[in-house]
């Protein structure tokens, strides 16, 4: 029995180990909402907070049945989820191993299973009623008392730990089900708070990105420029592109704000590289932005620089003289082409 509550709390760490460590680094707990399962259980859902004050995780702890023929034990476990209501994982009560059919407890390979099965939210599970899944040709006599039960179908044997499919069908719907609603729905209540939404904006998760970005203000996105810049640098291949397309006109014609996204320019990859220059060409470029911009030419590919050094014609009026010394040193760069298309602009200019 130790051993099965030591897998739970293994399975917990997992997490910890891949850079979500909410066990450790939270140090208040309070009360989230009531969720109501179905009409015989209820659970409490707290949000557990880390130090430095931000909102980590959701958990629940629950207790329930799971089949009516006396051949599986009730669960009693706790569940976490992210902020978004994504499975993070589970660890059992003292005493309330999980267990199989004729309460055969989890094995360290069952436990891998169920949380590969929880974390997917499209498993197909999700698509039909436990009473579907079953082999009703076949039967099943337990060894522990005088009854008899149906295994699972063969169809859905990879869906499910062998010999646990009511325990799996009952936590995967109770971890995936309405209860994720309401947490979104709850993270959602503080995202007036701009301490949050930066925290949440730095966790380099593209899920929390995306969703603060769903439900941020204008004032925010005007409040908190800088900090949506700067996820243009993450190394992830979306949220640089999420970041840019949440940078209106207003915050981007700032000289600040243009400066700061430079910064990012050269490291970029060519579909950033490209997405930048098309949202720069559509803005007011300060002069110190449009000298941050020529210094990158020599990364650029050749359309690329065609596209820059048309974003300085453009600002024609804004040019000054060391935009101007600046298309003097590159008219003169050994890479031809990026001399000649610097000599034109000299020209277009002046």
């Amino acid at each position: 029995m130790r051993k099965e509550i030591k897998l739970g709390i293994v399975y917990f760490l997992i997490f910890w180990i891949n850079g979500i460590c909410y066990a450790q680094t939270a140090n208040k707990t309070v009360p989230a909402f009531h969720f109501k399962v179905n009409d015989s259980v209820e659970v409490d859902v707290d949000l557990t907070y880390k130090e430095a004050g931000y909102p980590a995780s959701y958990t629940a702890h629950l207790e329930t049945d799971v089949c009516s023929d006396g051949l599986c034990k009730p669960v009693n476990l706790q569940i976490s989820w992210n902020l978004l209501g994504q499975f993070i994982a589970y660890h059992t009560a003292d005493g309330y191993a999980l267990t199989k059919f004729d309460h055969i407890a989890f094995t360290e390979d069952d436990h891998k299973q169920l949380h590969r099965i929880l974390s997917d939210t499209a498993a197909i599970l999700r698509d039909y009623e436990v009473n579907d899944m079953i082999d009703t040709d076949v039967y099943l006599r337990s060894r522990q008392i005088d009854a008899v039960t149906r295994p699972t179908s063969l169809t859905f044997s990879a869906a499910t730990v062998e010999g646990a499919l009511y325990t799996v069908y009952t936590l995967w719907h109770f971890t995936n089900g309405a209860i994720r609603a309401k947490i979104k729905a709850y993270t959602r209540s503080f995202m007036s708070d701009d301490a949050v939404v930066k925290n949440m904006l730095a966790s380099n998760n593209r899920d929390y990105v995306n969703f603060v970005f769903k439900h941020m203000t204008e004032e925010q996105h005007n409040r908190l420029g800088s900090d949506i810049v700067k996820l243009v640098g993450s190394k992830d291949p979306y949220i640089p592109h999420f970041a840019l397309a949440q940078l209106g006109d207003t915050v981007l014609s700032a000289a600040r704000i243009q400066k700061e996204l430079l910064v990012y320019f050269p490291a970029a990859d060519n579909a950033l590289k490209n997405a930048l220059l098309d949202r720069l060409a559509s803005v007011p470029m300060d002069a110190g932005a449009m000298i941050v911009l020529l210094s990158s030419l020599s990364n650029l590919q050749e359309q690329q620089v065609t596209k820059a050094l048309a974003i300085i014609e453009n600002n024609k009026p804004r040019i000054d003289n060391r935009v101007r010394e600046q298309l003097e040193v590159l008219s003169g760069d050994e890479n031809r082409k990026i001399a000649q298309q610097a000599r034109n602009t000299l020209l277009k200019i002046n």
